[in-house]
């Protein structure tokens, strides 16, 4: 096994436990309530994270796995609104795009600023087309000058970047069957 993969099952496994030690703590305590909404949370997540591994994106999945112990100041969460679709022809792309975006926000974003990742995948019916957003929420003072810089960067990638008053979305599609 390369040293990657053993790094990135030595974070996951460490994640785990902590978030079933939460769990565990709140029933010691009595706080039930509180246990069953840490292990809602728990089954949520792993829901999640089982509909991205139906998308067959291998590399694209490494990395979102990643993601939090590879970024000093992001932090990523992500939804799946697409089950049992095969986006293998994309994952290349998707791992390219994602990655290319996060360069870019590096650049431009202040690093003293702890910014939420919000990454959707969503299937756009009869279209054959998954739908990729991520919403960068926090201080963003990126003006109009830089926001036309990445529309120049990524224009033939067809990705698009609109600034809101929580952050930026950008946004693109890749192929799935």
């Amino acid at each position: 096994m390369s040293e990657e993969v053993i790094h990135v099952l030595q974070h996951y496994r460490h994640d785990l436990m902590n978030r079933l030690q939460i769990v565990q703590g709140y029933l010691s305590m009595g706080k039930t309530e509180k246990a069953e909404e840490k292990l809602y949370e728990v089954l949520n997540f792993y829901n999640e994270e089982r509909k991205l591994m139906s998308l067959n994106v291998p590399a694209f999945m490494l990395w979102i796995l990643e993601f939090n112990s590879s970024f000093e100041n992001f932090r990523l969460t992500y939804k799946i609104h697409a089950e049992y679709k095969n986006v293998h022809i994309s994952d290349s792309i998707l791992l390219e795009q994602c990655q290319e975006i996060m360069e870019f926000c590096i650049k431009e974003l202040d690093p003293l600023v702890l910014y939420q990742v919000n990454l959707e995948l969503q299937e756009v019916p009869n279209r054959g087309l998954m739908k990729v957003d991520l919403f960068i929420n926090g201080e963003t003072s990126i003006d109009g000058h830089v926001k036309e810089e990445m529309k120049n960067e990524f224009v033939n990638k067809e990705i698009d970047i609109d600034r809101t008053i929580d952050g930026l979305i950008i946004g693109f599609s890749v192929p799935c069957q």
